[in-house]
C-alpha cells in the first residue's frame, strides 16, 4: 500500500460565529475524478485509527521530508467532527476544523484568517490505499486517453489545507522562500509520479531524474527507469 496526497477538498460556507469559535467546516475529499486520474471511494473510508489523533497540517508538513525540519506548528489544528455525508445527493468525507490561537501557533492563526478571508480555501488528504482498486474500461483502462483509476477503499492519516487547488491552471504560483519552492515541487513530483513511486522514493532520487520521468510521462513512456527513458 502506499501513501497518497490527492488534493481536492475545500472550504464550506463559514458559520458566522467563525470568528469566535475557531471552527471551519470542510468537504474534505469528493467522489470527483481527481488531477491524479484518480476517484476515491466515499463510502468505504478508514476514520478510526484518524480519530484517536486528528490533527490537520499545513502543506503536509506533518511527515517530515528531506526539504523541511521538523516543527510542530505545522500541526496547526484539529478535527472536531469528521464523518461521510450526503451533501446534495453526493457522497463526501466532510469535517470541522479547530484552529489553533495565535498566542499558541501564529503560523495557524494565520491560516484561519487567510480562510475567513478566502485567500485561501483548499485541503487535500493524505491516505493509505486498502484493498484493491481498478482501472476503468475503455477509454478509461490504463494507458487509454481518459485512464482512471478508482480505489477500493482509503484509511485516512491527516488531511491539510494547501495552497494549490486541484485544478493545476487556477490562481497563480507564489515565489515564497527556497523551502517553500522545494517542497511544492516535491508534492507536484509525487502528484505526478505517485502511482509507481513513494513520497519517500521521490524524496531520495536525483532532480534530473525526476525530471527524466515527468518528461517520460508527458510523452507517455510508461516506465520506471530514468535511464531507459533517456535512452
Amino acid at each position: 500500500m502506499k501513501n497518497k496526497v490527492i488534493t481536492y477538498g475545500q472550504v464550506r460556507d463559514i458559520p458566522t460565529d467563525a470568528k469566535q469559535s475557531r471552527i471551519i467546516p470542510f468537504i474534505v475529499s469528493t467522489p470527483d475524478r481527481d488531477r491524479h486520474h484518480t476517484v476515491l471511494n466515499q463510502a468505504n473510508w478508514i476514520l478510526d485509527n484518524y480519530r484517536k489523533n486528528p490533527v490537520i497540517g499545513y502543506m503536509h508538513n506533518l511527515y517530515g521530508n528531506s526539504f523541511t525540519s521538523s516543527n510542530p506548528d505545522d500541526v496547526i489544528g484539529s478535527t472536531k467532527r469528521i464523518g461521510i455525508e450526503t451533501i446534495s445527493g453526493r457522497t463526501v468525507l466532510s469535517a470541522d476544523a479547530y484552529f489553533e490561537t495565535a498566542d499558541i501557533n501564529p503560523l495557524a492563526d494565520k491560516i484561519f484568517r487567510k480562510l475567513m478571508l478566502g485567500s485561501l480555501r483548499a485541503v487535500s488528504v493524505g491516505f493509505l490505499e486498502i484493498g484493491a482498486g481498478s482501472w476503468g474500461k475503455g477509454d478509461e483502462a490504463q494507458g487509454g486517453g481518459n485512464e482512471t483509476y478508482r480505489f477500493a477503499g482509503q484509511e485516512l492519516l491527516e488531511w491539510s489545507v494547501v495552497n494549490i487547488p486541484s485544478n493545476a491552471s487556477s490562481g497563480k504560483r507564489g515565489m515564497g522562500s527556497m523551502r517553500s519552492q522545494a517542497q511544492s515541487g516535491l508534492l507536484y513530483a509525487f502528484s505526478e509520479l505517485g502511482m509507481d513511486f513513494s513520497l519517500s522514493q521521490i524524496e531520495n532520487m536525483e532532480v534530473y531524474n525526476v525530471l527524466t520521468l515527468l518528461d517520460g510521462k508527458d510523452a507517455g513512456i510508461r516506465d520506471r527507469s530514468p535511464q531507459n527513458i533517456r535512452k
